[in-house]
């Protein structure tokens, strides 16, 4: 089979490979789908800062066909259409045992599975794929869309750590694929009003297509936290959901949250961040990072996208063959022709 394989940082080839052989808990997967991620661009650097097993077939938010089905798998079958969840974990700690394989404690050991990183992807015709991590994807959402949906998992694993009240205020910091994901899912999940912040007018309005009630963009000149606090006459934000690596953007999202508001932060940032912890304390503020799509998040999507809560169908912008992947992934990096998310169809 072809495939994408990143033999170390900033070698990439596409090659002939051998068809992956399934353990007894795996399927074979015939990719359909597979979206380009933030984290793909780092481990095509070296940046990523965490273990990565070069040589690596990379490929994290997988759709595809079932093709084949090992001994000790239940409840799929050949033909099935399928999204892959990418963390499998161990199954074995303490994390893995209460659904949050994506905080894996035997990360990159021996016996633990993340699909694009510590084993191979999703970037090839096929993949070997643990059977838990397959959701069933109903016949009125695309392979695009199940894709889509695995990037999604990760805004709604947020949202379900953070939770999410009818009715509330809150504010979305950063318009990529996870920022308009999260945007989405907090006004099907009974969001009131919406602030979407940003730097292009171009996703701006891919996000008031979204259900965006508000429009901030810095780039203008615009103060999100003074806005924010206009809005709520002072109060501040229920909710702020941060999907930037910006530190700047930290300090801004605790200043514009009422007492007692919480901060969800699913953009990575290594940087030093200027926050002030006695603002923190005597605000009340909660604090929360989360990471991938654990605790079955991905099935909830799929739910709510097979049911018209949400449209994942806007946030694609590019489509390439895996031909053209190395290609794809410098449209993404370089930000050629303003594209949200970029998906590979091998």
């Amino acid at each position: 089979m072809k495939a994408l394989v990143i033999y170390k940082p900033n070698d990439l080839r596409v090659e002939e490979v051998d068809i992956p052989k399934i353990k007894d808990d795996e399927v074979l997967v015939k990719v359909e789908a597979v979206g380009i991620c933030g984290s793909d661009i780092e481990i095509k650097n070296g940046t990523y800062p965490d273990y990565i097993a070069y040589p690596i077939i990379p490929g994290h938010e997988t759709a595809g066909t079932v093709v084949e089905v090992g001994k000790n798998v239940f409840g799929l079958k050949v033909g099935d259409r399928v999204a892959i969840e990418p963390h499998a974990g161990c199954g074995q700690c303490r994390n893995c045992k209460v659904g949050y394989y994506s905080y894996c404690v035997n990360y990159g050991k021996p016996g633990h599975r993340t699909l694009g990183f510590t084993v191979n992807g999703g970037f090839a015709e096929y993949v070997a794929a643990p059977a838990r991590n397959c959701h069933k994807l109903p016949s009125n959402l695309s392979f695009e869309e199940g894709a889509m949906a695995v990037s999604a998992g990760t805004s709604m694993f947020g949202l379900m750590e953070i939770g999410v009240d009818a009715g509330e205020f809150i504010v979305v910091i950063g318009p990529g694929p996870i920022g308009l994901t999260s945007l989405a899912l907090v006004k099907a999940l009974g969001a009131g009003t919406t602030v979407m912040v940003g730097t292009r007018w171009s996703r701006l309005n891919l996000a008031k297509e979204l259900g965006a009630d508000v429009l901030v963009n810095i780039r203008e000149g615009q103060d999100p936290v003074k806005v924010v606090l206009e809005l709520t006459d002072g109060l501040g934000a229920d909710l702020v959901i941060n999907t930037t690596p910006s530190p700047e953007s930290v300090a801004q999202s605790v200043k514009m949250l009422r007492r007692g508001g919480r901060l969800l932060m699913l953009g990575i940032t290594w940087e030093p961040t200027p926050l002030v912890l006695g603002e923190i304390v005597v605000k009340g503020i909660t604090i929360k990072g989360t990471r991938g799509e654990a605790r079955n998040a991905l099935d909830r999507v799929i739910s709510l996208a097979s049911s018209g809560k949400i449209d994942l169908k806007k946030i694609i912008t590019n489509v390439f063959p895996l031909s053209e992947v190395i290609h794809a992934f410098e449209v993404f990096e370089k930000r050629i022709g303003d594209p949200v998310k970029v998906v590979v169809k091998p």
